[in-house]
């Protein structure tokens, strides 16, 4: 068997040129039928073949009525999708004999099958690899998204608003997540955080074949589209620990395991991959690894309009070892010149209730004029906005795009509370547009998640 690189063996899986599909439903609302729709609202580039003896057409695209009518297709397809277990030997032979060797099996091989015929088949399918020297994704997968490329084999419906958002700026860099779950991959095509983040590809491969969820893994830490691992697990395989050592802070990995294996897991933890706390924060964190810089320390600055956000963020700070920095007089002095109220003796934390007045152009004036305090002074490695708006002062928080670019290496990470829904969904749209995370309302998250960030260079630098 020939030696492949990783890119060589995976590249196909995720951009093929050609594609055909084997046990299509007619009914675009099975799994077997909606591998298909989702292709065309994805707006697939590549050439989609069917295979269908029984069918002229299917959802506007000319069947074959013969796998032998394969060969006349140009281009060739470099990628199979089998949908159904009818036949599957004598299929995967023929693709193989056809020189096919990429092939996704998203069909559960093992239904209606006693356990033996099961597990003699997946050994039929093993010696078939072997003997044409194929790939093969699956059996029982639910299939993969690719962003960049609009290429999705999923088994569940997928929204085309999601795969293809906004083309003309689509990023080409994001979140790549492998799960061992079909349904919360499958999600992914439907669903998406509320502040939007870009992803590059989503993986679910099922059993293993010739390629296992190690592999991806490797994979994926060679793929230039992807910036972030997540991962979500019900076990950690020792091949897992073996690919992060092996590819030790190239990316960071952030990961949620339902398991019990405490042993496996803290080897997991000590070959670099980060725990988080809940599913959700997978994503969530996500966003801060994205979009933040490398914090210098672990002191940060806070502006908010009341002691009840600011005790909050401080009392999650004491958990996570995260300080508050001490600033400099020129600083302080600048701060309680400016924005007064009650601001603390020492200029950070910066809590200016009571305003003056409830006018947002009054409190946009606070938080421009203490945010370049802040972020100024050598000690604040983060600035943390806590943001409890209400419509009077509710401010344009666009100004941020100024002071980003004024200080590009610090992370500014923004916490709405009991924030008005209008104004919330106005801090999420512009704070996404300005690459600023945005943590609603989960105040503590936002703190856990900087620990993280933290955490992934602090790994970094002892490396």
């Amino acid at each position: 068997m020939a030696v492949r690189s990783l890119e060589d063996r995976f590249k196909t899986f995720f951009n093929p040129q050609s594609i055909i599909i084997i046990g299509a439903s007619r009914n675009e609302y099975t799994f077997n039928g909606v591998v298909v729709k989702n292709l065309l609202e994805a707006q697939y580039r590549g050439k989609i073949n069917i295979y269908h003896p029984f069918t002229d057409e299917l959802m506007g695209i000319k069947c074959l009525k013969t796998l032998d009518e394969i060969n006349a297709i140009s281009p060739q397809p470099d990628l199979a999708i089998i949908l159904t277990q009818h036949n599957i030997l004598t299929t995967v032979e023929f693709l193989g004999q056809n020189n096919i060797q990429k092939i996704m099996i998203e069909t559960d091989t093992s239904v209606k099958k006693s356990p033996f015929e099961a597990e003699q088949l997946i050994i039929n399918l093993e010696n078939l690899a072997k003997k044409w020297d194929l790939q093969i994704m699956g059996p029982s997968m639910i299939g993969i998204i690719d962003f960049q490329n609009r290429f999705t084999s999923s088994v569940i419906p997928t929204r085309s608003h999601i795969i293809q958002p906004n083309l003309k700026n689509r990023p080409d860099k994001g979140v790549s997540f492998l799960a061992q779950s079909g349904g919360l991959t499958g999600a992914c095509g439907w669903w998406s955080p509320r502040q939007k983040i870009p992803f590059a590809k989503i993986i679910h491969i099922g059993k293993s074949i010739t390629i296992s969820e190690a592999d991806i893994l490797d994979f994926l830490f060679e793929d230039e589209a992807t910036l972030l691992i997540i991962l979500y697990l019900k076990d950690i395989p020792s091949t897992f620990i073996d690919v992060l050592l092996k590819n030790k802070q190239k990316k960071p990995v952030l990961y949620k395991c339902v398991g019990k294996d405490q042993i496996h897991e803290e080897a997991f933890q000590q070959a670099g991959a980060i725990k988080v706390d809940n599913y959700i924060e997978l994503f969530e964190f996500a966003k801060v690894f994205l979009w933040c810089p490398p914090p210098k320390n672990n002191s940060v600055g806070i502006i908010g309009p009341s002691s009840g956000a600011i005790n909050l963020l401080i009392s999650e700070m004491r958990n996570q070892n995260i300080h508050l920095a001490p600033l400099s007089n020129e600083n302080r002095d600048a701060i309680l010149d400016k924005v007064g109220g009650s601001t603390c003796a020492l200029g950070n934390p910066v809590d200016f209730w009571p305003p003056k007045e409830f006018v947002g152009t009054q409190i946009c004036q606070v938080y421009y004029n203490a945010s370049n305090s802040l972020l100024q002074d050598q000690n604040v490695g983060t600035l943390f906005l806590a943001l409890e708006f209400f419509t009077e002062i509710e401010f344009n928080f666009s100004i941020f795009e100024n002071i980003k670019r004024r200080f590009p290496n610090k992370p500014i990470i923004a916490i709405t509370i009991q924030a008005e829904k209008e104004g919330q969904n106005r801090i999420i749209e512009i704070g996404t547009d300005l690459q600023i995370p945005v943590f609603v309302d989960e105040v503590e998250r936002g703190i856990k998640a900087l620990k993280c960030l933290l955490k992934y260079y602090e790994k970094d630098d002892d490396s």
